[in-house]
């Protein structure tokens, strides 16, 4: 669309903002069919796992944010429930939602590591550890609550800090335009501090969506500024990216009314969404002091820049000149557009 030609990047000839085109598929007999059939049946399914999701969400509100409140004074036990509920709730709407298998691999950026027979180790995520990853989706945010109970952030244009959420408010911000700052009165932390804070408290890994905002998948947003230059080592950093494979509705979410997109998910058959992380102790390959050197003299952004570059390597995605305050811009335009219509 021309009209959105100047969020368009320059360099790679992306558009990472509008939602993606489906691939073509043959108009043969049994395609036809198939779509006629989904055509047909796709609304009264996605209906009924809408009304299966809202009763498992509750459930889970239940269990995890209500009782889990409870058991605040016992502390492992407060972790425990919440893992446990967590991940057999989320994984049962995942489920509902079609996501019925999700294929994890574990990449090594380093051919040296593979060429010489060593294994790759799946890295393990600790708490306080932080987990840096593309979104595409708030689907992507489902995954990472069922699979590790993390503490989501939110990162802003204006600060270097992040704002700690909740699960809801991270689904919620799929969608919605980026904020330049935080209301008064909410709590900031640097990245670095809320990493510590959550190994203190045992609160789980740290999750940073360092992009800030959604994009479709097809590209990478350049990091907003928010790592310290300050670490002496990135062993507690663990890259991972998602990918979504589809014929027909893409479950990536950029711009647009999130229920019904949520919807159309839940219309389709099946959907496939494979997660790639980062080999266990990559980051530090070069060794401490090398890598730390290295770090110093790169740019201005020195942890943010290694981190997008291994991000890239593991996503095979394309990193691109444009940034969070850029898909703001384009959410402004895009709704002032429709509300004309």
């Amino acid at each position: 669309m021309e009209k959105y030609s100047r969020w368009r990047d320059a360099g790679t000839g992306i558009q990472p903002f509008l939602p993606p085109v489906p691939p073509r598929t043959d108009s043969s007999l049994i395609v036809t069919l198939s779509n006629i059939i989904h055509i047909i049946v796709g609304p009264i399914q996605g209906i009924v796992k809408i009304l299966l999701i809202g009763l498992v969400s509750l459930i889970y509100g239940l269990f995890v944010p209500l009782l889990g409140t409870l058991l605040t004074p016992l502390k492992p036990l407060q972790r425990g429930w919440s893992r446990l509920f967590s991940a057999l709730l989320l994984r049962l709407i995942l489920f509902l939602s079609g996501f019925f298998y999700i294929k994890t691999e574990t990449i090594s950026i380093h051919k040296s590591r593979t060429s010489r027979g060593r294994t790759v180790e799946n890295p393990i995520v600790k708490n306080g550890d932080v987990i840096v990853t593309n979104w595409t989706s708030y689907i992507d945010v489902l995954y990472l609550a069922f699979r590790f109970d993390p503490v989501f952030t939110q990162v802003y244009t204006d600060t270097d800090k992040v704002r700690v959420i909740s699960l809801w408010e991270a689904i919620c911000l799929a969608g919605k335009v980026p904020e330049s700052k935080p209301s008064s009165g909410a709590l900031l932390y640097s990245v670095e501090e809320l990493s510590l804070k959550a190994k203190k408290n045992n609160r789980g890994p740290v999750v940073v969506f360092a992009e800030g905002t959604t994009t479709n998948g097809r590209a990478l947003l350049k990091f907003a500024p928010i790592f310290s230059k300050d670490y002496k080592s990135l062993s507690r950093f663990h890259i991972m990216a998602f990918k979504y494979e589809y014929g027909n509705m893409p479950p990536t979410f950029t711009v647009g009314n999130q229920f019904f997109h949520f919807f159309k998910i839940c219309s389709q058959f099946h959907n496939t969404l494979i997660v790639k992380s980062l080999a266990k102790d990559e980051l530090k390959l070069k060794g401490e002091e090398e890598e730390k050197d290295t770090l110093h003299n790169q740019s201005n952004d020195p942890v943010g820049d290694l981190l997008l570059s291994s991000l890239g390597n593991v996503s095979k995605l394309r990193k691109t000149n444009l940034s969070l305050t850029d898909k703001r811009d384009f959410l402004i335009y895009y709704e002032s557009r429709t509300k004309k219509k």
